[in-house]
């Protein structure tokens, strides 16, 4: 067997490197990006991100490779800042579920009643 005169070998690696990434992360999550979030999502997710056009209000269209709904939505929850999920709907509804449960543990209406829940157990554990 001889390899074909147009045959690139760094090309036709690439092409298979990609698919098994692809197989591999098959859920695919659009988001919008403030232009100063890019370098965050380059470092934090590298190949499982592909960089789109800017749209007219500035934002940078991305997509967002991974497996899992619920532990992409985790990934992407402490990037509020940069990014705004647009789909899918799944990943939005985990979305919005950890940041109730954020409010709910560390909201500040509830700091207050959580430490004096606290300091009241740990009263109850107190040796006399």
């Amino acid at each position: 067997m001889h390899r074909p005169e147009d045959f690139d070998l760094a090309k036709s690696w690439r092409a298979i490197a990609d698919e098994v990434e692809r197989k591999r992360t098959p859920l695919e999550v659009r988001a919008l990006c403030a232009p100063e979030g890019i370098g965050v999502l380059r470092m934090g997710f590298g190949g499982r991100l592909e960089v789109g056009p800017s749209r007219t209000d500035g934002r940078i269209e991305v997509v967002i490779r991974g497996n899992d709904e619920h532990i992409l939505a985790g990934e992407l929850a402490g990037l509020v800042e940069w990014i705004e999920v647009t789909g899918p709907p799944g990943v939005r509804d985990h979305l919005a579920s950890i940041g109730n449960a954020l409010v709910e543990r560390y909201g500040s209406n509830r700091q207050g009643r959580r430490t004096a829940a606290v300091s009241e157990d740990a009263a109850r554990h107190r040796r006399p």
